[in-house]
């Protein structure tokens, strides 16, 4: 199909680099040029600069815009939802040019010039760093299970093992930049894109090119493999040539026969994706559209044009009927992330993500967070968990084996969490096992007010197992009095767990003592209640773990965490204040309690704090003592930073990052973490992973081993492979 936009005669193309093979570093050298020419160079200028922006707001024949009055299955919005970023990143000396998700969404491959950074999601701190020289990293992708990275620069391909940072593979033969890159489903081969004008597809096994597609004479700059590994499609056309139109190819896979063709692009098709089911084809154009294209019946669908600078990179929302896509890339108009549906072109939320061109995109796999990147060397991550309200639940599982998002949503999917989505109206009655600490008191108080915040609306504290610890003084004295204060905020007082389960949907285990929590939540976790347990998680490592198995067993969702993990100061450190944090120091009291590793009882506290502004990936502990003889924990994480942890009077700390220092581990009050408890029981998705906690317990059984062996230095792997070897006993007993 010819262009519809320009003269049926095909104009010359322009004067470029041969083949556009660029340089590694984007330069190279121009040919020198006599006056003629200049002038007509610069007649052609300011013709397109004229009549570009009209081009590309025409509509391609063949190609209707999306019809925005279309009734949809998803109610949209009245006006689009202003996106909200969740971090900022912006330790990066160069382009954002690609990015990428882990399969269980715990690292972020970020491309740039010369190096791809693995970026830790929770804590925003780098893993590892992989030198991939010479020039930009213009593709990234995850094998299906995680172990491998794909990474696509100047004439190669590199496969890396995740784990190690070691170079598995590099596919070479390509003539230029590698765009884009892909796995087949079951991660045996990959296809790339390059501006050699070709994609090929290679085995992994023999890192040999199967088969080559042809661009037809243009470059491909992106391509997508189906998700049943049938087809590849490819993002077609030549930005240097404005007056090309693009076009996107459709192949099958095991043959390379040319299956679908779509030339609907006024300009360089820049990036292409299929839809979960395979069924839709989505791209994006220099021409500013994304166009839709219906594979069943080979057919165009129509094309959205709510951006107002070309659009560089488009995805589909696992629930098929939403789009992502992201512009930029001239002096006129908006750099923009965009989502909009497919059924109407309605737009449901919209942000100006960045100062320059965004070039990079890429959503996580349980459908609650965007990456963006750009040419401000920034990457910016944005909330889009309201997208998730009614997703099968399946579809917002974070992957892997100790994932306790996962976890929660099996919960979920069998009935025994509160609530399936965020914002569920259901009212929650909630009970608590345990009345010897204030936080008891504390967090019914802000529960049962009389007009609540509306973070806790709808959930009450209705009963009440007050039993303590006979052997602990402190627990024995305060039950009593607690029972009266209860009962004035209209709480009821039973007589046993069994009691109060057959009254409450969700439960705070809040006994004091951490050795009973095991016992007390097994009852929990066979009446299928969600549950939070107040720290100490337990009174010692084994019975921690043990505590995440039987919750693993039984298919129910818990979590625990101290108040000081909640602290706004330390809450933004852990959310890309400082960039990558390199040494954090935090203070609180430590008083001891005899039947409890030293930590436990109430240096958790500080503890939390450390780990929240660190993140996981402590490796070693070494316990010493400060110059006046209070208790000094120092743990080494990996990529050489360092926490430590000091008994003192008070909450603080010190954290210092990338770009400057700040205070942490400040007490802001109770309400934080009730909000996220209450948040906890109605998502079935816990705030603190499953690895965070136990490595935190890990550290403080780690410092007391440390204080055994007259300050050595300990591994939490040891104490660790102990304690799970303890555990599983406990668990194999379990009926």
């Amino acid at each position: 199909m010819r262009n519809w936009l320009c003269p049926t005669t095909e104009s010359a193309p322009l004067s470029r680099v041969h083949g556009r093979h660029r340089s590694p570093t984007g330069t190279g050298s121009a040919p020198a040029v006599g006056p003629n020419l200049i002038l007509n160079s610069l007649w052609l200028m300011l013709v397109l600069c004229l009549v570009g922006p009209l081009m590309a707001a025409d509509s391609p024949k063949g190609l209707k815009a999306l019809d925005l009055g279309k009734k949809t299955k998803k109610a949209a919005p009245s006006e689009p939802k202003e996106l909200k970023s969740i971090a900022r990143l912006t330790a990066f000396n160069s382009w954002i040019t690609s990015l990428a998700f882990s399969p269980d969404d715990k690292i972020l491959a970020v491309g740039a010039k010369d190096a791809v950074q693995l970026i830790q999601v929770e804590t925003k701190s780098v893993l590892r760093e992989l030198n991939t020289k010479p020039g930009q990293v213009r593709a990234l992708a995850f094998s299906p299970d995680g172990k491998l990275l794909l990474a696509g620069s100047y004439q190669r391909a590199t496969v890396w093992t995740v784990a190690t940072g070691e170079i598995s593979q590099e596919l070479k033969g390509h003539r230029g930049y590698v765009t884009s890159a892909a796995f087949s489903p079951d991660g045996q081969k990959v296809v790339t894109g390059c501006e050699d004008e070709t994609a090929r597809i290679w085995s992994l096994k023999e890192a040999t090119p199967i088969l080559e597609l042809k661009g037809n004479g243009l470059p491909v700059n992106g391509v997508a493999w189906s998700p049943d590994g049938t087809l590849i499609a490819a993002a077609i056309g030549d930005d240097l040539r404005p007056t090309r139109q693009g076009k996107v190819s459709v192949w099958e896979a095991a043959t390379g026969n040319l299956k679908h063709e779509f030339e609907l692009h006024a300009k360089a098709a820049t990036g292409v994706a299929f839809s979960p089911d395979g069924k839709t084809l989505a791209s994006s154009s220099v021409d500013e559209h994304v166009n839709l294209y219906d594979l069943t019946d080979n057919k165009p669908l129509g094309f959205f044009a709510g951006h107002s600078r070309p659009t560089n990179a488009v995805l589909f929302y696992p629930d098929q009927e939403t789009v992502i896509s992201i512009s930029g890339g001239r002096a006129v108009g908006k750099n923009e992330l965009k989502v909009w549906q497919i059924d109407g072109g309605e737009e449901l939320a919209t942000v100006e993500a960045h100062e320059a061109r965004i070039t990079a995109l890429a959503l996580s796999h349980d459908g609650r967070t965007v990456a963006t990147g750009g040419h401000d060397n920034t990457v910016v991550l944005w909330n889009v968990g309201f997208l998730a309200i009614g997703l099968p639940t399946a579809k917002v599982a974070a992957a892997g084996e100790d994932s306790a998002p996962a976890n929660a949503l099996l919960a979920a999917d069998s009935g025994k969490a509160a609530a399936a989505v965020e914002g569920d109206p259901k009212k929650l009655r909630a009970g608590i096992i345990g009345l010897d600490t204030s936080h008891a008191i504390a967090f019914t108080k802000t529960l049962n007010a009389e007009k609540p915040n509306p973070a806790v609306a709808g959930c009450r504290m209705v009963a009440v197992y007050p039993k303590g610890s006979p052997d602990i003084e402190s627990s024995t004295k305060r039950v009593p009095g607690y029972i009266e204060e209860m009962k004035k905020l209209n709480v009821e007082i039973v007589d046993s767990i069994e009691d109060l389960l057959t009254k409450v949907d969700v439960v705070f285990l809040e006994t004091n003592d951490g050795r009973p929590h095991f016992e007390q939540l097994l009852p929990v976790l066979k009446a299928g209640k969600p549950c939070f347990i107040d720290k100490p998680i337990a009174a010692s490592l084994t019975d921690a773990v043990a505590i995440f198995e039987a919750a693993r067993k039984y298919n129910v969702p818990i979590f625990s965490s101290s108040s000081l993990r909640f602290g706004k100061n330390t809450l933004a450190v852990r959310g890309g204040l400082l960039g990558m944090v390199k040494r954090c120091e935090t203070t609180s009291p430590a008083s001891l309690e005899p039947t409890h590793p030293d930590l436990f009882w109430y240096g958790i506290h500080g503890v939390e704090s450390l780990f929240t502004v660190m993140g996981t990936g402590c490796q070693t502990v070494t316990r010493g003592k400060t110059a006046d003889g209070l208790i000094e924990v120092t743990g080494e994480w990996s990529g050489g930073r360092v926490g430590t942890y000091r008994e003192g009077k008070g909450y603080t700390g010190t954290a210092t990052g990338e770009t400057g220092t700040s205070p942490v581990g400040s007490y802001d009050g109770y309400d934080p973490l009730v909000y996220e408890i209450i948040k906890f029981f109605r998502s079935g998705q816990p705030p603190v992973t499953e690895q965070e906690t136990l490595e935190i317990y890990a550290f403080m059984e780690a410092a007391d081993e440390s204080k055994r062996q007259d300050g050595a230095k300990v591994t939490l792997e040891s104490v660790l492979t102990k304690a799970r070897a303890e555990a599983a006993k406990k668990i194999a007993e379990l009926k």
